[in-house]
């Protein structure tokens, strides 16, 4: 019984030397040795730093290092690594922050040359955010930019007539039709464009966000010079612009979370709630122009021969501080960037086309809501970006929709230049263009009518109570 126990003894103690071997071996390998970067920001935080500044950092061991320790970066373009020194229980880095951007850093054991140890014990990591440095045009832009679109939907609230939107209300198909590809078909076909072309999260995010954006009003414009339905166009950009304060979240929320493979990232990481917020912050303005409109017309007819050459100005304004602020962007572009950016509207112009062919609609409809779908709100994604999100994330955001608002009306562009042409030397499409507009004006006769004869009949039954009521009260009256 006791040789028993005493074997039992021997071996437990044979095993405590084994992994005490295993662990000295471990140890001067370096592969058991915790490593920790030692920086100036709290733990679990990114180090923030603006371009062409320099920052130096530690990593240390509690035991001395015994191998060499390296530094990498998954963003050589964003920050440049270089060691300084090691010795004892310390290694020594810096970097410099070469443009804006994000970058992980990773320090480990060398082993050939990559840096090895993938458990939590071997290697260390930290988060890097490069900034741009602010100007005097950022402390105003964004304010400038909420304020100028608050006039510009105001005004463009004032160019809606409820009798339009009844009008266009009583044949829905268009609006439905314009809907299905605006918030069902474009927002994954944005995620598809953004995963072919391998761009960063923030940057596939700015473009997601574009594809959820509601129509935008340059497309009212083009609708016209392309003999479209121009009251069609105002009643789906108003829509679209109410239906995204939900549908724009709710897309978000659906294609956000597969804009990465990082495992990190998820869809809560998109403020939803702050870009809701700020589509119905911009939704207002359009409802108030509306009142005006309807309520007060002569104030709203004086007010726009003011608001209008007001409102020229500030675009003016807009365009040179929208230039100059946002010259880093044209730094950071690259021809994969300017290509996303084209093939995004080219995308919404073509299922905006078919889908109207398959409903069967005419080709004044089809037009309009070809370029209702192709011209997405993108100016106001930049806006959404630097409310919604923080540095650099928010510069990052915009890179894509700033390039976007542009690259929208040259890919429109070409399909005016066609119409122009085609008009011009094809006798049947101009003949197909007069038979849209006389079907739009008997369609809008008609409706006129059938408000003029219901206003009247209530005038009528109006008429009819009072002339009853008056003959109760003379008697005499209704004797004779």
């Amino acid at each position: 019984m006791f040789s028993t126990s005493n074997q039992r003894t021997h071996h437990i103690y044979q095993a405590s030397q084994l992994l005490i071997l295993w662990a000295l071996i471990g140890t001067i390998n370096g592969t058991n040795v915790k490593l920790e970067i030692k920086s100036n920001t709290e733990e679990d935080q990114p180090i923030k730093i603006y371009e062409d500044e320099v920052y130096q950092f530690s990593v240390s061991s509690f035991q001395a290092l015994v191998e060499d320790v390296v530094c990498e970066t998954n963003k050589r373009e964003v920050i440049s690594l270089e060691k300084i020194s090691q010795a004892g229980n310390n290694a020594t880095f810096k970097f410099l922050a070469r443009r804006l951007g994000v970058a992980e850093v990773s320090c480990g054991y060398e082993r050939g040359s990559d840096v090895k140890g993938d458990d939590a014990e071997g290697v260390a990591e930290l988060d890097v955010w490069v900034l741009r440095a602010e100007t005097k045009i950022d402390m105003f832009f964004l304010p400038y930019v909420f304020l100028m679109v608050a006039i510009f939907n105001l005004a463009f609230g004032t160019e809606i007539a409820l009798n339009d939107l009844k009008f266009i209300l009583r044949n829905p198909l268009p609006l439905f039709t314009a809907a299905v590809c605006q918030f069902i078909i474009l927002p994954p076909m944005g995620l598809g464009v953004a995963k072919w072309m391998g761009y960063d999260v923030d940057v596939a995010l700015g473009m997601l966000m574009v594809a959820c954006a509601p129509g935008g009003a340059q497309s009212n414009a083009f609708s016209y010079l392309v003999d479209g339905e121009v009251p069609l166009s105002i009643a789906m950009t108003f829509f679209s612009t109410l239906l995204a304060i939900g549908t724009m979240p709710l897309n978000l929320f659906i294609y956000g979370r597969f804009i990465s493979d990082d495992p990190s990232w998820t869809a809560q990481d998109i403020p939803y709630h702050r870009l809701g917020g700020t589509l119905l912050l911009l939704a207002v303005p359009v409802c108030i122009g509306m009142l005006l409109r309807s309520y007060c017309p002569n104030f709203t007819r004086k007010m726009m021969k003011i608001a209008k050459p007001l409102i020229s100005i500030m675009l003016l304004v807009f365009f040179c501080l929208a230039i100059f602020r946002n010259l880093f962007a044209f730094a950071l572009v690259s021809v994969r960037d300017v290509a996303g950016s084209c093939l995004l509207p080219c995308g919404g112009f073509i299922i905006g086309t078919l889908l109207p062919l398959s409903a069967q609609l005419r080709f004044s409809k089809v037009k309009t809501i070809a370029l209702e779908v192709g011209m997405q709100n993108a100016g106001i994604v930049v806006g959404m970006s630097l409310l919604a999100f923080e540095q650099p994330h928010a510069d990052l955001n915009g890179i894509l929709p700033i390039f976007m608002a542009l690259t929208m009306n040259f890919v429109a562009l070409p399909l005016l230049i066609a119409h122009v042409i085609t008009i011009k030397f094809s006798r049947s499409y101009r003949e197909l263009c007069k038979k849209d507009r006389e079907a739009l004006e008997n369609e809008r006769k008609l409706f006129e009518k059938e408000t003029k004869v219901a206003v009247n009949g209530d005038m009528e039954g109006v008429g009819i109570i009072l002339s009853t009521e008056a003959d109760q009260k003379n008697p005499d009256g209704a004797l004779s």
